[in-house]
């Protein structure tokens, strides 16, 4: 019998339905409980202070070891990629037809003839 024969068989659905609609009455009753609640909140609130503590510890470790955190490296690839649009830019200028070039140097000069 395969897995999908078994999932598929209206006794064993049946059976989940209800486990799920248990499960359900069972977590409704412990939210419904404030001292669950308030248990439930100070754990969230304990994880974040304990992850922010373990960043910040990783942050002075890296300081530390003189090595680059995640934000100075997406800093530093922004940065390259700003400097390669500047180059290309100028690579296309260098290499425009000599034409193109003194008709826009032309373009830019202000008229002696005034």
């Amino acid at each position: 019998m395969r897995l999908e024969d078994v999932l598929r068989n209206p006794v064993l659905k049946r059976a989940l339905a209800a486990g799920e609609e248990g499960m359900g009455k069972v977590v409704g009753k412990l939210l419904a409980s404030d001292r669950v609640t308030t248990g439930l909140s100070s754990l969230v609130t304990s994880a974040m202070q304990a992850r922010e503590t373990f960043e910040r510890g990783v942050q002075q470790a890296l300081h530390a070891a003189n090595l680059p955190s995640r934000d100075d490296v997406a800093s530093l690839k922004r940065k390259l990629e700003e400097l390669e649009s500047m180059i290309d830019g100028l690579s296309a200028r260098v290499d425009a037809p000599p034409a193109a070039a003194r008709a826009r140097h032309e373009a830019d000069e202000p008229d002696d003839a005034a």
